[in-house]
């Protein structure tokens, strides 16, 4: 069998299932032995649109490039791809980056592609399956990612084609269960309720306490359905960018930290204001993996990040 290297790409419609149909077709042409991780691109090019996400794939086909190509195009086709802006939006994007044969440079397909070599989105899934795959005379892949400057892409997932709900999700939810029940304990082990005079801390606390209860109710309430019990979108979910999420990305967790930091000083508790505050760089990591999979599912992510730049409390964080 021919080795081949396709590169895959999508930003209309559901971009992710545009791509896991993709190599579900591409494994009935051959054998898809190899996938890359996915990733997030700003598109190169033509007229404003929305990212893509890019992966590249390794198949072993019994076909020659001409054919292959044609193959790759009746794919293409079957998710509604239209050809009608050079370097426009498309649902479904196939391309034979290298191959394990000779140099081809006909009319209609070149391989190694010609603009492999300088193109982040390329290269660096491709490097991941076929790092020494050719993309000129004598010049691995890479190598030639190792040249080639920053373009603005992300890796958002390194397992993509399997549906089940990822693992890191489920991780998160019952280590934040766990932080609770530490800050709780810690409470109750060096707090006390309050007396008759109120510190300087309990000052604090009360307003803390109140703000950060309210964050989180309304946006709570201003997600509405889209709200789930684990850091994954729901299939039908839709962006919700108004109330708190003008000024915050994720307040829900901003509101979570104020409320029980300001209760743990209400309770003159030291060491569970310690842990509360140990929930910022928590929470921070937690939208990490959080905002990768909104990335996978809205297409406007990206840019709605670029606008809202507060992660967790409006203004502030």
């Amino acid at each position: 069998m021919t080795k081949y290297a396709i590169g895959l790409g999508s930003n209309i419609g559901d971009r992710l299932e545009h791509l896991r149909s993709a190599v579900e077709q591409l494994d009935g042409l051959g054998e898809v032995s190899d996938a890359s991780s996915l990733y997030e691109t700003a598109p190169v090019g033509g007229p404003e649109q929305d990212p893509f996400l890019n992966a590249a794939v390794i198949l072993h086909a019994d076909l020659e490039p001409p054919t292959l190509l044609d193959q790759l195009h009746e794919v293409e086709k079957t998710s509604g791809r239209e050809r009608a802006v050079r370097w426009g939006p498309r649902t479904l994007d196939l391309d034979i980056l290298a191959w394990d044969g000779p140099e081809v440079a006909t009319e209609g397909l070149r391989i190694p592609h010609p603009r492999a070599g300088e193109r982040e989105f390329v290269l660096r899934p491709l490097v991941e399956v076929w790092p020494r795959a050719l993309i000129g005379p004598g010049r691995p892949a890479d190598a030639a990612l190792a040249s080639v400057e920053a373009q603005g892409v992300d890796r958002l997932a390194r397992t993509w084609i399997d549906e089940q709900s990822p693992w890191p999700g489920r991780v998160f939810v019952a280590v934040q269960f766990a932080w609770f029940l530490g800050i709780a304990l810690a409470m109750g082990w060096d707090g006390s309720l309050p007396g008759g005079s109120a510190g300087a801390t309990r000052l604090v606390g009360v307003p803390l306490t109140v703000a950060g209860a309210a964050l989180a109710f309304i946006s709570s309430r201003r997600l509405g359905a889209n709200l789930t019990a684990v850091p994954e979108p729901r299939s039908d979910a839709t962006l919700v960018d108004t109330g708190p999420y003008r000024w915050a990305r994720h307040p829900i967790y901003g509101g979570a930290t104020l409320f029980i930091l300001g209760t743990t000083l209400i309770l003159d508790s030291f060491t569970g204001a310690l842990l509360s505050l140990g929930l910022l760089p928590f929470f921070y990591l937690k939208t990490e993996y959080e905002e990768r999979r909104l990335r996978i599912h809205f297409p406007q992510y990206r840019a709605y990040r670029q606008r809202v730049t507060r992660r967790l409390i409006p203004f502030l964080i």
